[in-house]
């Protein structure tokens, strides 16, 4: 029998008492909102009511990323709607072809309008439509255009090994306005010539999904050369389309060394936790194959806010 007056289940209350001990500080640059691809596509709660879970975890902050348009209003909301709780929330753009694709004068319009980070093409990048990714399988479903849409508009940023002028100027706009650059889903050569200009201009990149166009992790150590952080979200581990596993991370982040290394969530997909919850599953599962909690809290908390240039919160 079922008690009537028993009280609401609370997802909190169903978490252990220490949940929040590695997220205490975290700042998720990595982050994707309510609606994503599709407004008809409900994922997960709404983006203030995830931003309130998230402080109750013990977070800092949150990067808002979309594969399709700007967030900066989004973040602005949010911030705004979260009142007096301290939490703070970044807006982003994706230079993906619908928002004019990798070109500086979008990204200078994007800082205008608040963004903190500019990822470069997801969906939109040759690379990754040749491979026709997870998110390109996924918008092909609810747009029956797109697949001759994404054929046509693909982005490539390398020509004869060097970034093309547009590409470049884009870096060097984002970086002059104090942005962060991150990668998206470029292909290996791509990622590191990225690399190489924002290592010339003093700033590191961040780059996403580096397993994605790698057989080795240690085939990723030119990036660690160059000063870049390596982005590890917990969304492939997730998806049954992966083909990772946890160890397959721990393995990596053991080769690269945690120093060099950020931890996201990056999911939206109706049968994963909200994103605090995903983000708190990679670390206890980091935690159990022999990561330190000093190493958690470097890839969760010092290293998101170096890349972000904000000061890290002091241990409580």
């Amino acid at each position: 029998m079922v008690d009537d007056d028993v009280q609401p289940a609370s997802f909190l209350d169903a978490l252990p008492a220490d949940f929040g001990r590695f997220l205490t500080g975290a700042f998720d640059l990595h982050v994707h909102g309510q609606p994503d691809l599709s407004s008809s596509v409900i994922n997960r709660g709404e983006d203030v009511a995830v931003a309130r879970l998230a402080r109750a975890y013990g977070m800092r902050g949150w990067v808002l990323k979309s594969h399709l348009w700007p967030t900066m209003d989004r973040a602005a909301l949010v911030r705004r709607a979260l009142g007096d709780v301290d939490f703070r929330v970044i807006g982003s753009i994706t230079l993906n072809p619908q928002v004019g694709g990798v070109d500086p004068t979008v990204v200078e319009w994007a800082a205008d309008h608040g963004a903190g980070v500019v990822f470069l093409p997801t969906w939109g990048s040759r690379a990754d439509v040749q491979r026709w990714g997870y998110i390109s399988g996924l918008l092909e479903k609810q747009t029956p255009t797109f697949r001759s849409y994404a054929n046509e508009h693909a982005i490539s940023i390398v020509e004869q090994g060097e970034l093309t002028s547009r590409a470049e100027d884009a870096v060097r706009a984002a970086i002059g306005r104090g942005m962060l650059v991150a990668t998206g889903h470029l292909s290996l050569e791509e990622s590191l010539a990225v690399a190489r200009l924002c290592h010339s201009l003093g700033r590191p990149a961040m780059i996403t999904h580096p397993l994605h166009f790698v057989d080795a992790a240690a085939q990723l150590r030119e990036f660690i050369e160059l000063g870049a952080l390596l982005e590890f979200s917990s969304a492939p581990l997730v998806n049954p389309e992966s083909h990772h596993s946890v160890r397959d991370f721990a393995g990596a982040i053991r080769e690269l060394g945690p120093e060099n290394v950020v931890l996201s969530s990056d999911v939206f997909s109706r049968w994963v936790p909200p994103a605090p919850e995903s983000l708190r599953m990679l670390a206890e599962q980091l935690l159990y194959l022999g990561f330190t909690a000093d190493e958690l809290r470097t890839m969760l908390v010092l290293n998101p806010h170096r890349l972000l240039r904000l000061t890290a919160p002091e241990l409580p």
